[in-house]
């Protein structure tokens, strides 16, 4: 395993590479994972995330950009103002044997300072925690929100594991029907959902759900690069989710990209609390979703 300072897209970063997989993580903004592949031998794959750091995606100071990204939720509205706070500056960076953390300066507006770290597990498995850290002195509410913008290929489809298996199984599923000017369709071709899976083939039309998902795992597979990349993050029955939901996916107008979406329990931080969003990266073998019973990272 080898760690590096680079430079991604004309930005300050560090490289994460093992013999399987090679992560990028961007620190001059952010911070936000920029590139994830796979390596096979001597060939890599694309990048399996979305990024575009100079394009039109955003909402008044803020930039999507792509790649994965921490925000806040709050209790009651996970897409609050704050949410859209812009993250254009140089990040402090620790390099440890493992991994490396990056971390935000405070936004004094709300006393809260976010941090991505990342730490490699094995050849083709990464330990990602999203946090936010309650800098100020009052109280601060919420959850962390961890968000990863793939970027599908006409061979990619998602799926999310449905229940737990256990004699009282139970989930539940939010459509988002409109928001923000933004709609998707209640019936939504893209989606279908079988025994195990729900199963998400993204067709160009904008859509967005939320699950109660108790595996707390959602993934994405590209056909043509026979990969997989899921992501885990586990789930407490007993906590807050915003809408009783701790995962959710976006489909972008024609595709431009399929957000795969995590949200951590919800909580009271008093001065110096830190809320964490752990999640398991995993490179696999490709899963089919639709045929599938059991997905195990």
């Amino acid at each position: 395993m080898q760690i590096k300072n680079t430079s991604f897209d004309g930005l300050k970063a560090i490289e994460l590479k093992t013999s399987r997989a090679r992560l990028i993580l961007v620190t001059e903004i952010g911070p936000r994972v920029a590139h994830l592949s796979s390596i096979r031998g001597k060939i890599e794959s694309r990048n399996l995330l979305f990024w575009d750091f100079k394009k039109k995606y955003q909402r008044k100071d803020w930039k999507l950009r792509g790649g994965h990204r921490v925000w806040g939720t709050r209790p009651g509205a996970d897409e609050a103002e704050e949410t859209y706070a812009p993250d254009n500056s140089a990040c402090e960076v620790r390099v440890g044997k493992n991994g490396v953390t990056a971390l935000a300066p405070e936004i004094s507006a709300s006393g809260i300072r976010k941090s991505l770290s990342i730490k490699v597990l094995d050849d083709a498995t990464f330990h990602v925690e999203s946090a936010i850290k309650n800098t100020g002195d009052m109280l601060w509410s919420g959850g962390v929100w961890a968000l990863t913008c793939t970027l599908p290929s006409k061979s990619c489809t998602y799926g999310i594991p449905l229940g737990n298996g256990s004699e009282w199984d139970v989930f539940a599923i939010v459509t988002s029907k409109s928001w923000a000017g933004h709609s998707s369709l209640v019936n939504d071709p893209q989606i279908s959902i079988n025994e195990s899976n729900m199963v998400i083939v993204p067709k160009g039309r904008e859509c967005k759900r939320m699950v109660q998902a108790p595996q707390g795992l959602i993934g994405m597979t590209d056909a043509t690069e026979r990969i997989s990349f899921l992501k885990h993050s586990p789930y407490d029955r007993g906590a807050q989710y915003p809408l009783n939901c701790n995962l959710s996916f976006y489909i972008g107008p024609k595709n431009f990209m399929v957000e795969l979406e995590s949200m951590g329990p919800e909580k009271t931080l008093k001065p110096g609390e830190t809320a964490r969003n752990v999640e398991t990266w995993g490179l696999r073998d490709p899963v089919d979703w639709k045929r599938a019973k059991k997905v195990v990272l």
